[in-house]
């Protein structure tokens, strides 16, 4: 069954922290109440993964679970992973990967916990093929993030789907 992980865009949604359905939360570097924000997930016994700039960083200072690394535009995939993973341990990485074979499977000789995939309406077929044969090659997790509004989870043969607080919505109903 998959795991939906919210983005958490705003700190108008920590709300769902309470959620009894939601282990785990991305939250981006630039968030106001950063730190409010890990101190509740804390409290309610959730998983906090940072992204965005100085990300690793950042982990480290509010000792959150890890970090969502997006290396979709990165020529040095393997250096960044490895580099991640000497500054935060044996903190959780994930990786948004480009939406392509070769990339993923640089990616998944590094051994993060959970290679991302974006999906768009515009060649959703596409990325639906490559999670499917990226799940036969590895047993490295995989997840999708919803980069746009109105995408079904299920239409994805992933672990995890990360999404927005609206995304979590519809996966409710």
């Amino acid at each position: 069954m998959q795991k939906f992980v919210v983005n958490l865009n705003d700190s108008e949604n920590i709300s769902l922290l309470k959620q009894p359905d939601l282990e785990c939360f991305v939250v981006d570097t630039s968030l106001a109440k950063l730190e409010n924000i890990v101190k509740q997930a804390r409290e309610a016994d959730k998983i906090i993964l940072v992204s965005g700039a100085n990300a690793c960083e950042m982990c480290k200072k509010i000792a959150a679970d890890g970090v969502l690394l997006d290396l979709s535009k990165s020529e040095h995939c393997a250096k960044e992973i490895n580099f991640a993973r000497k500054q935060i341990g044996d903190k959780a990485i994930g990786v948004i990967s480009r939406n392509r074979r070769h990339e993923a499977m640089i990616i998944s000789e590094c051994e993060p916990d959970f290679v991302v995939f974006k999906a768009w309406h515009d060649g959703l077929d596409k990325v639906q093929e490559l999670v499917s044969w990226y799940n036969e090659m590895f047993l490295i997790q995989s997840a999708v993030i919803l980069a746009e509004k109105g995408l079904a989870k299920s239409k994805f043969d992933c672990d995890i789907v990360i999404g927005s607080s609206e995304d979590y919505k519809e996966y409710k109903r």
